[in-house]
């Protein structure tokens, strides 16, 4: 079983699942289960040793700070937005743009201040935006593409005081540790931003979206948002009248659907999922208990100075016993542990700071564990994908692939053609962070056994995954924007999947020359 095709078999569950259910937890909860029981087939001994490296992968320094760190920058979160931070800033916002250009300034100017994780940027910068280009006669549409592109793509290539460089690192510091590679994990994905190519294809392209276009074509565009108003006004209307249609007694239908019409499509089957997510959301707690707190710009932009400077002092200090000059200090530096200081740190001084204005501690306490509760998924994803991908290595999985892959793929196809099926599979499952649990222990074998360069594959995975993330209609990134704009879910995300996919075309091509060029 060792080093042979079983050693697949985790992985042969986890993808199809995650395709299946589109969604990961479950396809990961089986594949760790069929290798527990592949290593200890008794009744009851593949539940005991999926839990066994469950506990292993807990218990590492490494990974039980990640742990810490994920739930702590989502308290953060939490207190900058039930302390009127958001919303504050938002208000600072609305008052210093009057002209279309200078609001686009604004919104990419804005990103210097909301980049720690998607969601956030899209609730603090979205309704504002919403409000403010819709009195400049800009389309909603083009709003929330501009805010996307800055949101996902820009959080995957940001080297600190992030939720996703985080997440990256427990990966990184997993596959590394399995792989036995020599470079940090922080190392690592320094050097594999520049080959995140659709992350930076998909900011320039938003750049020239933004500022690019003639006067004739803004123009257009103006008419364009008109004709999308009333087109929308008029759907409404359509969907009223539905509704009412279909609250009538059975017996007043025709066959339970109109006249003329079939089964559902499957782009319809599609658009009821998507909205059916949307619709189902539910209120939030931070924002419903944040609305009755006068809003307080500083609440924001203090607590994330205090982040960022204390993150850039903490890994200066850490590396620069190791390594003589700012930069090396940088690079050689334990950034896991340096940004977890950095983050307890601020959230010490951020109570004092809440404190001294007077809110009151059970509302500082709520927000804190609020915003921390809602990265227990995330946690959970890594702590799953750690166990993954220990039993995979303890089968084999490593050796198997040196073995088989390395000597019939050639080195050239196996980017582009690994980046193909990761941007496949997350606009599936609509999931930045479940790709990349999913694709890098993959990809990370791979290249090891066809020598191909590993920041390149791991830029290849990382923006693959960020592909979903961005163009997915079941992406929460997606649903949210689609929701703060009032804008159909569909027709949202099939506008973002069009310029996706040209973005992500030409990433394929560069891939395939990068990989080509590095041979």
């Amino acid at each position: 079983m060792y080093g042979t095709f079983w050693s697949l078999v985790p992985f042969l569950v986890v993808i199809p699942l995650a395709l299946l259910t589109r969604q990961v937890l479950p396809g990961l909860l089986a594949g760790l289960l069929v290798g527990g029981y592949m290593l200890n087939s008794t009744p009851l001994g593949g539940i005991d040793t999926s839990l066994q490296y469950i506990m292993k992968e807990l218990v590492l320094p490494d990974n039980a700070r990640l742990i810490l760190f994920m739930y702590g920058f989502g308290a953060f979160v939490g207190l900058v937005r039930i302390t009127g931070g958001v919303s504050g800033f938002a208000e600072f916002l609305e008052t210093r743009i009057r002209t279309a250009r200078g609001a686009f300034v604004i919104t990419w100017l804005s990103s210097l201040v909301t980049f720690m994780a998607p969601d956030f940027r899209i609730i603090t910068v979205g309704p504002v935006m919403k409000q403010i280009f819709s009195r400049l006669n800009v389309s909603a549409e083009k709003v929330a593409l501009v805010v996307d592109a800055t949101s996902t793509p820009l959080c995957a290539i940001m080297p600190l005081g992030t939720v996703f460089i985080g997440y990256i690192l427990g990966l990184l510091g997993t596959v590394g540790r399995h792989q036995g590679i020599a470079a940090s994990p922080y190392q690592m994905f320094l050097l594999s931003i520049p080959f995140n190519f659709f992350s930076l294809g998909m900011l320039a392209f938003s750049l020239f979206y933004s500022f690019g276009r003639s006067a004739k074509a803004r123009e257009g565009e103006r008419l364009t948002s008109s004709a999308y108003l009333r087109a929308l006004g008029a759907a409404k209307l359509v969907h009223a009248e539905t509704s009412q249609e279909l609250a009538l007694p059975l017996g007043g239908r025709k066959g339970g659907r109109a006249e003329g019409k079939g089964r559902p499509t499957k782009s319809e089957r599609g658009g009821k999922r998507a909205d059916r997510k949307q619709t189902e959301a539910y209120p939030d707690p931070v924002e419903l208990v944040a609305q009755k707190v006068p809003p307080n710009a500083l609440n924001l932009l203090v607590p994330l100075a205090l982040l960022l400077g204390f993150t850039l002092f903490f890994t200066w200090w850490d590396g620069h016993l190791r390594a003589p000059g700012v930069l090396a200090a940088f690079i050689r530096a334990d950034a896991a542990k340096a940004m977890l200081e950095a983050l307890l740190t601020t959230l010490i001084f951020s109570f004092v700071w809440y404190a001294l204005q007077k809110h009151s501690i059970n509302r500082i306490l709520f927000g804190f564990l609020q915003g921390g509760n809602e990265m227990m998924a995330v946690n959970l994803l890594l702590v799953l994908v750690w166990a993954v991908s220990a039993v995979s290595t303890r089968l084999g999985f490593a050796a198997y692939t040196e073995q088989t892959v390395g000597h019939w793929v050639p080195a050239a196809f196996v980017t582009p053609a690994f980046f193909v099926i990761g941007c496949l599979l997350s606009y599936v499952i609509g999931s930045s962070f479940g790709t990349w649990g999913i694709l890098l222990p993959l990809g990370f074998s791979l290249a090891a056994a066809a020598h191909v360069s590993l920041p390149l594959m791991a830029g290849a995975v990382l923006a693959s995954g960020t592909f979903g993330g961005f163009a997915s209609p079941l992406s929460d990134n997606t649903v949210a924007m689609a929701t703060v704009m009032k804008i159909p879910v569909i027709d949202y995300a099939n506008k973002k999947l069009r310029y996706g996919l040209m973005v992500a075309a030409a990433c394929a091509l560069l891939y395939g020359l990068a990989g080509w060029l590095m041979r």
